[in-house]
C-alpha cells in the first residue's frame, strides 16, 4: 500500500498563534485577486498556483514547516510576479497579511531571515549575506521589513546567477519539458484512454510551475460503468478499485516516461472529487473520511511512488 507523503504546514499569525495551512482558503483568495485585476478568464490557474507554492513551501529547508502568515502572501506574490501576473501580484498585495515586525541587519540575524528562502550553493549564500549586510549599513538602516530584505536577497541572487552564466561557471540551466493535456492523452495506453474518454479520469497537463502529475477519479462515474445499486458490498467494490488503480499507474508510468525523467522527479497528485458523496449514496452511510481513506488506499495500491497530495472534493 503506497502512502501519501503527509507533512503539515503551518502558519504563524501576527499574535504568535500558529494553525495549518489551509490552500483552499488561500485558492479562494487569490481567485478574488485574479476577479479584481480584470483576469477572471485566467482565475482557473490559482489551483495550480497554490499548489506550487505549497509544493515550494514543503521543500523548505528549515526543520519544522512553519511559516510566518506574511511570510506566505509575499511568496505568493512573488511567484505572480515571477510568472506573468504582476497585476494578479498588486490586487493580492492589497489584502495580503501585514508584517510589521522588522529585522535586525547584522550578518548573523540575516542569516537566520535569508538562507531558509534561497536555494543556492552555501558559497554563493555567504555572498548575498554580506552584500546584503553592507547594502543596509552604506544605507544607515540597523532594521527592515522581512519584505525588504528578501527582495534585495533575490536581487543579488540573480546578480550572482547572471554572472556565474556569462563567466561559463555554475550548472548548465536544463529547461522543464511541458506536456499539454493533448500531449499527456496521446501516450495513454488503451483503458487509460477508455477512461479518460468515460468522463471517469482526467489529468492535467504538465507545466514548469508545478513539474508533477494531477490525476482526477471521478468515483461516481466509475460507479455508474457498473450499475451499482446501494448499499455496494465491500466484495463488489474492493476489487473494482485494485484493477482502476492499476489503470491509474500505468498511464502515470507512461507520461512518467513521456517526460524523460524518473519517478521520483514527478510527484504524483490524485483528486477523487465527490468521494464522501459517494460514501454516503452507494455505501448507505454517513460521509466518513476514514472508510473515503480506505477506498483510496485501494485506488492507489498499485502506485509504484508514494502519493505526493491526496485530497477529496
Amino acid at each position: 500500500m503506497v502512502k501519501p507523503v503527509w507533512k503539515t504546514i503551518y502558519l504563524r499569525d501576527a499574535d504568535g498563534g500558529v494553525k495549518p495551512f489551509d490552500a483552499n482558503a488561500l485558492q479562494t483568495r487569490l481567485a478574488g485577486a485574479f476577479l479584481a485585476a480584470g483576469m477572471a478568464e485566467d482565475a482557473f490557474v490559482s489551483g495550480e498556483i497554490v499548489l506550487a507554492l505549497e509544493y515550494t513551501l514543503l521543500r523548505s529547508p528549515r526543520a519544522e514547516a512553519v511559516f510566518g502568515c506574511g511570510e506566505v502572501d509575499t511568496e505568493l506574490v512573488r511567484l505572480l510576479e515571477s510568472i506573468g501576473f504582476p497585476q494578479v501580484a498588486a490586487a493580492f498585495r492589497k489584502n495580503a497579511s501585514v508584517q510589521v515586525i522588522e529585522f535586525s541587519t547584522e550578518e548573523a540575524e540575516l542569516r537566520k531571515l535569508i538562507q531558509p528562502h534561497l536555494g543556492c550553493s552555501a558559497e554563493r549564500m555567504e555572498k548575498i549575506i554580506a552584500k546584503v549586510a553592507a547594502a543596509m549599513k552604506q544605507l544607515g538602516i540597523s532594521a527592515a521589513s522581512p519584505h525588504l530584505l528578501w527582495e534585495l536577497a533575490h536581487h543579488y541572487e540573480r546578480e550572482e546567477a547572471e554572472r556565474d552564466l556569462l563567466s561559463g561557471d555554475g550548472e548548465p540551466l536544463i529547461p522543464e519539458v511541458t506536456l499539454t493535456r493533448q500531449d499527456v492523452y496521446s501516450v495513454l495506453d488503451e483503458q487509460s484512454e477508455m477512461m479518460v474518454e468515460q468522463g471517469i479520469l482526467h489529468i492535467c497537463g504538465v507545466t514548469t510551475l508545478f513539474p508533477g502529475l494531477q490525476f482526477f477519479f471521478n468515483i461516481n462515474g466509475f460507479a455508474k460503468q457498473f450499475n451499482w445499486l446501494p448499499p455496494v458490498t465491500e466484495l463488489e467494490l474492493t476489487p473494482a478499485l485494485y484493477r482502476a488503480g492499476a489503470v491509474l499507474e500505468q498511464a502515470r508510468r507512461s507520461i512518467v516516461n513521456a517526460l524523460g525523467k524518473k519517478d521520483e522527479d514527478v510527484p504524483l497528485c490524485l483528486t477523487i472529487p465527490g468521494m464522501l458523496d459517494f460514501v454516503t449514496s452507494y455505501l448507505d452511510c454517513k460521509a466518513n473520511e476514514k472508510i473515503a481513506a480506505e477506498l483510496a488506499d485501494a485506488l492507489s495500491s498499485s502506485f509504484a511512488v508514494p502519493l505526493y497530495k491526496l485530497s477529496f472534493e
